[in-house]
Order: structure tokens, then C-alpha cells, then sequence
């Protein structure tokens, strides 16, 4: 009678290790990036600052975009060009160039129903927003035109 009981105690404590193994190594792993995305976390302290200023900003110039334009700069330095439903703040800074990309909805397209979240900003209208930042070195090209797809130019969006 005991042979039976103690092989489903260890049955049990098996499959019971092996979720929890499962649970730790699933959760222990970095989050899937796509190759133009970078991690906030690999640039320097001064470059995060830079990062977290720039996206202290956004909700200004979002209130200001609901109530009518676009600011003509984000933070200083950081002047915008708009072509269409793209927007660009670009500027350099912490020896980075930097660009914030707006999309804004297409009004021939419903409105979108993703969550709010660092990409996803809602305007006081009910519009939805695209939101992100990129980086570049210095070295690159300054862009003359509105950027549409950073990553095709090289650049390299920072993500938390």
C-alpha cells in the first residue's frame, strides 16, 4: 500500500517542480525586442535623464495638440516638423541625436482601441496617438525631412 502513495507524492512533486521551473525561467527572460529596438537601460545615466525629459514633456504637448497645434518645440532644442499625420521633434542631446515621432490617427481610419501605454497615448478627444522615441549617434546624417519609419534611416527606438 505505501509503494502506490509514495510514487504519486513524487508524481506530484515532480510536475509541481517543473511548473515552478517553467514559471521562473519564463518570467527570468528578457522581453522580445525587434531588431531596431533598444533597451533604455544600455545608455548612460545622462542619456536617461534625457530619455525621461523628453517623455515629461509629452503631455503638455499633447494638451496642446487637443486644444489645437502642435508646440513649435517639445523641450528646448528640440524643434518640430510635421508632414501630414507624422510629427518629429528632433534635436540633439547627451551626445545622441534624438527623435520623438508622433502618428497621428488616420481620420479616414476608425479609432483604434490599443491601451494606453508608453506607445499609446490618448488625447482628451478620444484620439489615439503612436508615440516613440529614437536615438542615433552624431556621426549620421542630420534628416531634412519628416521621418516616417525611423528604423529604416537607421535610427534606433528606446524602449523601457
Amino acid at each position: 500500500m505505501k509503494q502506490p502513495a509514495v510514487r504519486w507524492i513524487l508524481l506530484a512533486l515532480a510536475v509541481w517542480l517543473g511548473a515552478w521551473a517553467f514559471t521562473k525561467w519564463t518570467s527570468a527572460r528578457a522581453p522580445e525586442r525587434a531588431d531596431w529596438q533598444r533597451p533604455v537601460s544600455e545608455l548612460s545615466e545622462t542619456q536617461r535623464a534625457q530619455f525621461e525629459a523628453l517623455h515629461a514633456a509629452m503631455p503638455a504637448a499633447e494638451r496642446a495638440r487637443s486644444s489645437g497645434a502642435w508646440p513649435e518645440t517639445l523641450v528646448p532644442g528640440f524643434a518640430r516638423k510635421q508632414q501630414g499625420l507624422y510629427v518629429n521633434y528632433l534635436g540633439e542631446a547627451e551626445g545622441l541625436r534624438w527623435l520623438v515621432l508622433y502618428v497621428e490617427p488616420d481620420p479616414r481610419v476608425g479609432s483604434e482601441s490599443a491601451a494606453v501605454d508608453d506607445e499609446h497615448h490618448l488625447l482628451a478627444d478620444g484620439r489615439m496617438l503612436h508615440v516613440s522615441v529614437w536615438t542615433q549617434p552624431l556621426s549620421e546624417a542630420t534628416p531634412q525631412n519628416v521621418t516616417a519609419w525611423p528604423a529604416a534611416e537607421g535610427w534606433l527606438q528606446r524602449v523601457r
